[in-house]
Order: structure tokens, then sequence, then C-alpha cells
């Protein structure tokens, strides 16, 4: 039987025992298994060198001392793990030491997807640049659980149209839409272009999820110059437990100046869980 594995970057604070709980409960769900992975920088790679003896001396005690601290920090972060009591069988505790953006994305490359609290996601933890770097730069599927775990077996809205990004979330959250007792796509009538209308039709992925053994239905709604709000209301009346929706499909730039779905979709937190992927 295949497993899904669940990469979770850890703050290294007690933040983290909540979503670890959400995190195994996902597991659960998916038949999976959870990396936990605390990264920490090389405090040599951040001290400046020089000729001088007496200097680099005091460098080198330093750079010590520093090593010292990270591995009483992550000391700490196993002991914490320890204590939930969460199966261990199922469940891995790494520890990475270098340039975190890099050494997380060849981490995520293998992963099915990574976990991140709604506060990290939002730019409020210590965290947050590398929520942004697995989701820009290595591609990586991201899932943000603002409902209870529970809440995945009812009700999927997928937001689609028909963009690389868009597939590629659809996709990567296949293992979580077969637990779903209802899919709905929806899509913004008039928001494509007409030379991509026929790669956006929705029946194409409603034709894909039938192939995998999952039935959906399409619902089109009028599009509107507030694409974000329109996509949260259809999830509001449809009651959905989670919401699947590429990120990004314009420029960063762009997306900033115009406020762009993608960040109205993070900085929400009343919305469902969210999965998304670039």
């Amino acid at each position: 039987m295949s497993q899904v594995e669940i990469l979770m970057p850890l703050l290294g604070d007690k933040s983290d025992v909540d979503l670890m709980a959400h995190t195994q409960k996902l597991a659960a769900m998916m038949n999976g298994q959870v990396a936990c992975v605390f990264t920490q920088s090389d405090p040599a790679d951040m001290m400046a060198w020089s000729a001088d003896g007496a200097f680099a001396a005091t460098s080198v005690g330093l750079i010590q001392s520093a090593r010292d601290g990270n591995d009483e920090a992550w000391d700490i972060v196993r002991k914490r793990v320890k204590s939930l009591g969460f199966r261990s069988d199922n469940l891995c505790v790494e520890r990475l030491i270098g340039r975190a953006d890099r050494l997380l994305a060849r981490r995520a490359a293998l992963s099915d997807l990574v976990i991140f609290t709604c506060e990290t996601a939002r730019g409020k933890t210590s965290i947050s640049p590398l929520f942004e770097a697995l989701l820009m730069d290595a591609h990586a599927p991201i899932f943000i659980p603002r409902r209870p775990i529970s809440d995945l077996a009812g009700v999927a809205l997928i937001a689609w149209d028909g963009s690389v990004e868009s597939g590629r979330a659809a996709k990567a959250a296949l293992p979580l839409l077969k637990h779903a007792k209802s899919i709905i796509i929806i899509q913004a009538v008039g928001a494509q272009d007409d030379l991509d209308k026929q790669l956006s039709e929705p029946a194409r992925l409603h034709a894909w999820l039938s192939r995998h053994g999952i039935a959906s239905q399409i619902e089109q709604i009028e599009a509107s110059h507030e694409a974000a709000t329109d996509i949260l209301i259809a999830c509001a009346n449809h009651g959905a437990g989670l919401l699947v929706s590429g990120a990004y499909g314009h420029s960063r730039a762009r997306e900033f100046i115009f406020g762009g779905v993608t960040r109205t979709l993070i900085k929400t937190v009343t919305s469902p869980s969210l999965f998304m992927c670039h």
C-alpha cells in the first residue's frame, strides 16, 4: 500500500504542538507518515573571518558557543516531540544545518505535501520566508489547516482556471480529494480569454477526476474584479472544508500591486483549509 509523506517544518517552540496534532490526524486519514524538520543556520556561515590571530581565536570561540546553543535547541525540540506521545512508526524528526530555504527545497522534493500554520503563511513567524520559498521556488504543494481535519471528509472546492498552477494543485491534492464526500469545480464565466477557453474548460478537470474514480460537479460563477471574494463566498455557500487553488498565476509584483487572489486567500483566516501549488 502506498504511503504519502507530510513534511512539517518546525519553528522550534511550543507553537509546533498544535500543528503537529493536525499533522498526525492528517497522516492517519491519508495513511501517511510525518517528517518533522528543524532547520538551523551554521554559525560559521555568519561569522566574518580575519587574518588577525586574536580575532580568529575569538571567532572560533563564538562559533562554538553558537553551535552549543543550536545543540541545546535541537535537544529541546526532540524532547518536546517525544513528549507528545505520537506513534513512532510514522513519525521522524530531522535536523538540517545550513541555508534553510535550499535545504528544505531539496528535502521537500520527494514529499507529497508541506504543512504550515496559517500564521506562518501570513508572514507572522520566523519561518514565514520558508513558506514562500517552498511555494514559489520549490513548487512544493502546500497545505494550510484552518478547520478540523475531519472537515476534509466533507465538501472540497477546486478553483479552476485551466492554468498550470491550478492543474498542479489539483494533481497534488488528489490524495486529499479522495476522502471528500463531494467535490465542486468552480470557474468564473468570462474570466478566460477565447484563445485559452478550450484548455480552461472545467470539463477537462471533471474528466481527469473521473479517471481516478472521483465524482465531481461543475459550478460556474459570474466573473468579477473580486475573484478571491467570489471564491470565498462559494466556499461558504457550500460549507467547504477544503479549497484547492493554484498560487500566483501572475507575477508576484503584479499580485502585490493589484492585490491578488492568492494573497487574499492566504490572509483570510476564516476560509476553509487551503491547498495550494505554484
